[in-house]
């Protein structure tokens, strides 16, 4: 005859160890998520997404949305990202010399505005000093003078 006892200890042994390995695949599953959690938090507070446009004057303009750039980054880094950008560096600043080989011609000059309350406003610093904003709207042109 079968032991009684033997059989429920062994049944309750077989119950712990299925409930001990159930339990560490749950805390697993939790840290899993808490680390995605935490690197998701990192990277909403070291990044900042914005919307570029360039305006080769010739009706062709190109959009650059949700460009995704390091925060305390400038006008300069973000265009440096999306195009391919020649400039001179001054005292003062730096020059837009081309935006992806457009150089302005004559009275020309890269001049960029920003996004506000529905109209766009001239820029009034230089690309490399200018700091970007999570969510905003740039523009750079060829500007007549």
């Amino acid at each position: 005859m079968v032991n009684v006892w033997k059989v429920t200890s062994v049944i309750f042994l077989i119950w712990a160890v299925m409930a001990s390995v159930g339990t560490a695949y749950i805390y697993q599953i939790s840290q899993n998520q808490q680390t995605r959690i935490t690197n998701l938090e990192v990277a909403i507070n070291t990044a900042v997404k914005v919307n570029l446009c360039i305006d080769y004057g010739n009706g062709t303009a190109v959009w650059h949305n949700n460009t995704g750039i390091p925060v305390d980054s400038n006008l300069l880094n973000v265009t440096m990202k999306v195009a391919n950008v020649n400039y001179t560096t001054y005292t003062w600043g730096v020059f837009i010399n081309s935006i992806n080989n457009v150089s302005p011609v004559g009275n020309q000059y890269w001049g960029w505005s920003s996004y506000s309350e529905g109209n766009w406003l001239p820029g009034m610093v230089g690309a490399s000093t200018y700091q970007l904003r999570n969510g905003e709207m740039l523009k750079w042109e060829l500007i007549s003078y």
